[in-house]
C-alpha cells in the first residue's frame, strides 16, 4: 500500500471539512435572502412627469431612483435596492419594513424639490425652473458652479431682494443639499450657486436642479409583497425539503456506487459550501426559487459523477485495470459532461436575461451551480479517487461496483465493430420506435386540441390583476374567508383554500386593484383583525401592459433558448443531431404544458422558469445518449441500415443507467421539493417532476430514433 496517497486522499478530505465546518455558519449568516424569504416589496414603477408635454432624461430617472433610495433609508429601510430599469422605470426592492402600506405610498411621491430661506419657508420650488437649463460652469478661479434659469424673472427678483445676505437652502425632500448665500439681488432670471464645489459635485446639482425642474410621478405597474412571517414560512419548508432531498442523494450515490459514491458525496458537500462561497462573493441575493435551483443544482451535480462512474466501470468490465479505467473512463466523459452542461447554461443564461427578480437568482444559481459542480464534481472527486485508487487500498473491481462476472477480457473486446453494430440484451429500444413516434404524436394532437379548447389557467403574469396568498395559523372555511373579504367591499374573481391544515387562502381578482387606496391591504388587515398579529399575506400585482410584456418575453425566451441549443449541437456535433434533440426537448416541455392545461394549473413566471429548466436538463439527457452514439460511430463499419439501427440500440442501452440513475435523483429532489417545500415553489417543482420524467422518455424513445430516421434518409439517399 503506497501510504502517502493515502495519507494524501486524508489529509485533503480533512483540510475540506474543517474548512467548511469552520466557515459555513458565517456563510450561511451572511447570506442575502430575497424578498420572498425575509418578507418585504418589489414595486416595477413606470415614470410620467407631472407637467404635461415634460419628457423624461436619463438623469430624472437616475435621480428619481436616488431619491426613492433615500426616502427609504431615512424611513429606517436596511439596504433598499432602487434602480432604473429603460427609458420610464424604476424598480424598488425593500425588504423588512413594519408598515408597508405607509412606505409604498412615501415611496411614490414626486420627488420634492425646494428652495427655502432661513426660517424653513419654501420660496422657490423644482417646477420654477427652466427645464433643462442648469448647467455646469466656472468662475474666474476656475472653481465649478452651477448656473440657472428661472420662468419668472420677477419672482426671483422678489426672492433674493427678501434674502440678500442670506442662504438659500435647496433641498430635496428633507435632505439638505446646499445652502448657498444670496450676494446680490437677481433681475434677469439667471443665478450662479457658487460653493466649495467639486466637479462631480457641481454636475450632480445641477442634474437634481433640473430634475426638480420636471419631477416624476410614478404608477406602480408590478407589485410582488411577501409578508414576513410568510417568508420565513417558506424559508423553513423549503430548507427542510432540501435537506431531505440532499440525504437522499447522498446516500443513493454510496448505495449504488460504493466507494465512488462516497467520494461523490465528498465532492457534492464540497460544491454545496462552493456554491454558498460564491454567492456571498458576489452579494447574490438567494430567493425561493434560488433554494429550488440550489437543490436541483445538487441533483444535477450528481449527473457529472454518474456519467464519469459509470463510463469507468465500462472500462472495467472491458478488461483494463482500475487505474487505466479511471483515466479513460475520466477522459472519456469529460466531454461529454461538457457538452450536456453546456446547453443547461444556454437555457440559464436566456432566463436570466429575460427574467427578473427571484426568476432572475434562480438562473443565476442554475449556471453557478453548472460551473462550480464541474470544477468539484468533475476534477475534484477525480483528484480524491486517483489517490484512492493509486494507494492500493481499492484493489477489487466490487468497491466499484463490478462484479467480476461482468468483466471481459482484451482479446474478447477485439472484436469491437461486431460489439456496437450487433443487437444484444433483451429490450430493443430501436424496435419500437413507430410505437413511440405514434404515441407521441398522439399525446401531441391531445395537447393541441386541449389548449385549443381549455386554453391556459393564467396567473396575473400574464393576464394581469391581482392575487393575494394569505396565510391565518389556524383553519378556516371558505364560507368564513368569503365573509371577511365581502366586509371590504372587493369582489374577486376566484378564491381557493389550501395548506396542510387548510390555513392558506388564496384570492384572485381580474381586476388590479388600487394601490392609492391600499385596497390590497385592506383585505390582509381584514383577516388580521379576525384572527390578530399571526396573520401574513402575500401580494402580487402586474398591470395589462406588463403581463402583455412578460407574455412575449416568455415566448422569446422558449424560442432563444431553442435556437442557441440548435445552433450549438449542430456546431458540435451535426445538424441532423441538432433537429432531432430540439423535437426531443420540445415535446418534453409540450407534455408538461399539455397536462398543466388538462388540469387547469395555474401558469406564471416560476413555470416558464420550469419549462426553459426542463429545455436544459431534456437537452442535457439526449446529449448524453447522442455523443456515445458518436463515438460508436468512429470505430463502427456500417455495412446497412440494421448496423445504423442496432449501433443506435446499443448506445442507448450502454447509457440507460446513467439516464435512469440521474432522472431518479434529480427527480426524486423535485418531488421532495413539491411534497415538502413551500407552496409558492409548488406548481414550479410539480412541472419540473413532470418535466424530467418526459424528458428521460424523450431522450430513450424519440432523441435517437429521430436521427437515425434522419440518417436512414441521407444513407438511402447515397446508395441510390
Amino acid at each position: 500500500m503506497k501510504m502517502k496517497r493515502l495519507a494524501a486522499f486524508i489529509c485533503t478530505v480533512m483540510i475540506t471539512f474543517i474548512i467548511i465546518a469552520v466557515t459555513s455558519p458565517q456563510l450561511i449568516q451572511n447570506t442575502k435572502l430575497g424578498l420572498d424569504l425575509k418578507g418585504g416589496f418589489e414595486i416595477l414603477y413606470e415614470a410620467q412627469p407631472v407637467e404635461e408635454g415634460g419628457t423624461i432624461t436619463k438623469e430624472a430617472l437616475r435621480q428619481t431612483a436616488r431619491s426613492l433610495e433615500k426616502r427609504a433609508d431615512a424611513y429606517g429601510v436596511a439596504e433598499p435596492e432602487v434602480t432604473p430599469e429603460g427609458t420610464n422605470r424604476i424598480r424598488a426592492r425593500i425588504a423588512g419594513v413594519a408598515d408597508e402600506q405607509t412606505v409604498r405610498e412615501m415611496m411614490k411621491k414626486p420627488a420634492n424639490l425646494t428652495f427655502r430661506g432661513p426660517d424653513g419657508k419654501i420660496e422657490l420650488h423644482g417646477s420654477d425652473f427652466v427645464e433643462g437649463a442648469a448647467q455646469v460652469g466656472f468662475d474666474d478661479l476656475h472653481q465649478p458652479l452651477i448656473q440657472i434659469k428661472v420662468r419668472d424673472k420677477d419672482k426671483l427678483k422678489q426672492v433674493t431682494e427678501k434674502l440678500l445676505h442670506q442662504p438659500l437652502s435647496i433641498y430635496l425632500d428633507e435632505e439638505e443639499l446646499s445652502a448657498p448665500v444670496v450676494r446680490s439681488v437677481l433681475t434677469d432670471g439667471n443665478a450662479s450657486i457658487t460653493g466649495s464645489y467639486t466637479q462631480a459635485e457641481a454636475r450632480e446639482l445641477a442634474e437634481v436642479i433640473n430634475m426638480g425642474a420636471l419631477p416624476l410621478k410614478l404608477t406602480e405597474k408590478y407589485t410582488q409583497s411577501v409578508g414576513a412571517t410568510l417568508g420565513q414560512q417558506s424559508l423553513e419548508q423549503t430548507v427542510k425539503a432540501g435537506t431531505l432531498a440532499s440525504i437522499f442523494i447522498l446516500l443513493f450515490m454510496i448505495i449504488l456506487y460504493r466507494v465512488p459514491g462516497i467520494v461523490a458525496s465528498i465532492s457534492l458537500i464540497t460544491y454545496a459550501w462552493a456554491l454558498l462561497l460564491v454567492m456571498n462573493a458576489i452579494q447574490s441575493t438567494l430567493t425561493l426559487p434560488g433554494i429550488a435551483a440550489f437543490v436541483l443544482g445538487i441533483g444535477m451535480a450528481v449527473d457529472a459523477n454518474i456519467i464519469t462512474y459509470e463510463r469507468i466501470k465500462e472500462e472495467i468490465r472491458s478488461g483494463k485495470s482500475m487505474v487505466s479505467a479511471l483515466k479513460a473512463g475520466s477522459k472519456h466523459s469529460f466531454r461529454t459532461i461538457m457538452d450536456a452542461n453546456i446547453t443547461t447554461i444556454l437555457a440559464g443564461a436566456v432566463l436570466y436575461y429575460m427574467g427578473t427578480g427571484a426568476i432572475q437568482g434562480f438562473a443565476l444559481t442554475l449556471i453557478l451551480s453548472i460551473l462550480l459542480s464541474i470544477v468539484t464534481n468533475v476534477i475534484f472527486a477525480r483528484f480524491l479517487l486517483q489517490l484512492l485508487l493509486k494507494s492500493n487500498l481499492i484493489t477489487k473491481p466490487g468497491y466499484l461496483g463490478v462484479k467480476p462476472s461482468q468483466i471481459t477480457s482484451i482479446a474478447e473486446q477485439a472484436n469491437t465493430t461486431r460489439q456496437i453494430t450487433e443487437t444484444n440484451g433483451k429490450f430493443d429500444f430501436v424496435k419500437y420506435r413507430k410505437v413511440a413516434f405514434s404515441l407521441s404524436i398522439a399525446m401531441t394532437v391531445a395537447g393541441i386540441i386541449s389548449l385549443m379548447t381549455l386554453g391556459f389557467n393564467f396567473g396575473v403574469d400574464f393576464k394581469a390583476g391581482t392575487s393575494i396568498d394569505i396565510t391565518i395559523g389556524k383553519s378556516i372555511t371558505k364560507p368564513e374567508a368569503d365573509q371577511i373579504v365581502q366586509s371590504t367591499g372587493l369582489v374577486p374573481g376566484t378564491m381557493t383554500i389550501g395548506g396542510t391544515e387548510q390555513d392558506r387562502i388564496t384570492i384572485r381578482f381580474d381586476k388590479v386593484l388600487n394601490s392609492d387606496k391600499g385596497e390590497a391591504e385592506s383585505i390582509i388587515q381584514a383577516f388580521r383583525k379576525a384572527y390578530g398579529d399571526q396573520v401574513s399575506g402575500e401580494e402580487h400585482t402586474v398591470d395589462p401592459g406588463i403581463a402583455q410584456e412578460l407574455g412575449l418575453k416568455a415566448i422569446y425566451a422558449v424560442l432563444l433558448a431553442s435556437i442557441g441549443i440548435i445552433i450549438y449541437v449542430a456546431v458540435r456535433f451535426e445538424w441532423r443531431f441538432a433537429l432531432a434533440s430540439v423535437l426531443a426537448l420540445l415535446y418534453s416541455a409540450f407534455m408538461v404544458i399539455t397536462l398543466f392545461s388538462l388540469l387547469q394549473l395555474e401558469v406564471n413566471l416560476p413555470f416558464i422558469a420550469a419549462i426553459l429548466t426542463i429545455i436544459g436538463y431534456s437537452i442535457n439527457d439526449t446529449i448524453v445518449i447522442f455523443d456515445r452514439i458518436r463515438e460508436n460511430l468512429r470505430f463502427a463499419t456500417l455495412k446497412n441500415v440494421n448496423d445504423l439501427s442496432a449501433l443506435v440500440n446499443n448506445s442507448i442501452k450502454q447509457t440507460f443507467v446513467r439516464s435512469m440513475n440521474t432522472g431518479l435523483t434529480v427527480m426524486v429532489a423535485s418531488l421532495i421539493l413539491y411534497v415538502f417545500g413551500s407552496e409558492s415553489i409548488q406548481l414550479f417543482s410539480l412541472a419540473m417532476t413532470l418535466g424530467l420524467i418526459f424528458g428521460v422518455c424523450s431522450s430513450l424513445f424519440i432523441a435517437g430514433q429521430v436521427w437515425l430516421v434522419l440518417k436512414k434518409s441521407a444513407l438511402s439517399g447515397k446508395s441510390s
